[in-house]
């Protein structure tokens, strides 16, 4: 026999040794396919239960900065410039950005006109340009939102608590806003504690700006600014040079405890997944191990053989390791794609986003491969350390 043995020999030596006795070669893939498949669908389960809590934390506003002006020295508000909206919009890690207006003064909301001027409902107006509804993340319960045929027309989209407070669940109905009647274009689901919307009727921005007069109106009463995912912290630094440079008359406001609290869930779920795929990976390695020690004790005449023509212990525990290798990356293909299934199928049925961390598909077959040869190291040198004679002899 020749003193080297070449890759390709080792490979083929290994994959005759692998097929040669298929049902254990069978039987040591599952275990590493179970492995893998674990690790990829408790991974994948915990990434789409990630995905769907932190989607909840944004919406309620954890990554959601309100841009307002400040207050001046003679204690009014020091109007934000027009090219606050579209400088905010050029920063890095900002997302979206929408813009409320300022509302004229004295507008009061009534389901009908019998009602009494002062029974209000605690209901706010608001003008918004129709940018809004992306920024803030807000859903239809019913109706539409303003698009360019409607918002400068009489009509107004109501937030969650003002569609019930004035006893209106459809579009189509109308309500009187300032002593004059405007249709419901739409209602809103409840915007979450990031805004105050929820309270508020809602109108059109060029309706307010041709229908109305004053000198704030069409000036921006708050700029809400929807941040990348997980950089709140970032964005909010630079948002008010970037509204108004050099003036210290802007005020920031962020909802800073719910974006603590969407931290600490992304590190604990993060962490949480680790380590699950740490043991689910332990689970296989120790599966292809005992596999492996079995092949060793089973295959004692081989060894003695090929030791007693001559080949080296390091090329015995070579055809050793890379058989395990194999065998791992079979069942590594196999778990993945058991695993991934497992994984869209939990999150379908608990009506989750669908995420498998694309590292984990792409290391799943490659940690199997290195799980299963450590693991077949020992047995891999234990065969190595066999004589000739002692192989041939318990054979």
């Amino acid at each position: 026999m020749s003193r080297r043995l070449s890759l390709a020999d080792l490979a083929r030596t290994a994959g005759l040794g692998a097929a040669s006795r298929p049902q254990r070669t069978v039987l040591a893939a599952l275990g590493i396919a179970l492995g893998i498949a674990s690790l990829v669908a408790l991974t994948g389960a915990a990434a789409s239960n990630r995905a769907q809590l932190l989607a909840e934390l944004d919406a309620m506003g954890a990554d959601l900065a309100i841009v307002t002006p400040g207050t001046g020295p003679d204690q009014q508000p020091v109007p934000l410039p027009d090219t606050a909206p579209e400088a905010i919009a050029r920063q890095d890690g900002v997302a979206r950005v929408g813009v409320f207006e300022t509302a004229p003064d004295g507008l009061a909301v009534f389901r009908t006109d019998l009602v009494p001027e002062t029974e209000t409902n605690g209901l706010a107006v608001a003008v918004a340009r129709p940018d809004v509804l992306d920024a803030i993340e807000a859903t239809l319960a019913a109706g539409r939102w303003f698009d360019t045929a409607t918002r400068n027309l009489p009509v107004a989209v109501l937030g969650a608590t003002a569609a019930e407070r004035l006893g209106i669940d459809r579009a189509g109905d109308r309500i009187l806003v300032g002593g004059e009647w405007y249709g419901v274009l739409g209602i809103l689901d409840s915007a979450g504690l990031a805004t105050g919307i929820d309270t508020s009727v809602i109108l059109g921005d060029q309706w307010v700006r041709e229908h109305y007069s004053g000198d704030t109106i069409g000036d921006a009463s708050a700029i809400y600014v929807r941040a990348e995912p997980g950089q709140i912290d970032q964005v909010r630094d630079l948002l008010a040079a970037a509204a108004s440079p050099g003036s210290p008359y802007v005020a920031v406001t962020t909802l800073s405890d719910l974006a603590g609290a969407r931290a600490t869930t992304d590190d604990a779920l993060t962490t949480l997944g680790l380590a699950l795929g740490g043991i689910a990976l332990l689970v296989g390695g120790v599966g292809i191990a005992n596999t492996m020690v079995v092949a060793v004790m089973e295959r004692r005449g081989e060894i003695g053989l090929r030791r007693s023509l001559g080949a080296r212990p390091g090329q015995i525990a070579a055809q050793f390791v890379t058989e395990a290798a194999i065998v791992s990356l079979l069942g590594g293909v196999a778990g993945l794609a058991l695993g991934a299934t497992a994984a869209a199928v939990i999150a379908t049925v608990a009506a989750q986003p669908v995420v498998i961390p694309a590292e984990i598909l792409a290391a799943g077959p490659l940690l199997s491969v290195v799980v299963g040869a450590i693991a077949g190291l020992q047995p891999a040198a234990k065969a190595a350390r066999l004589s000739p004679t002692a192989a041939l002899r318990s054979a």
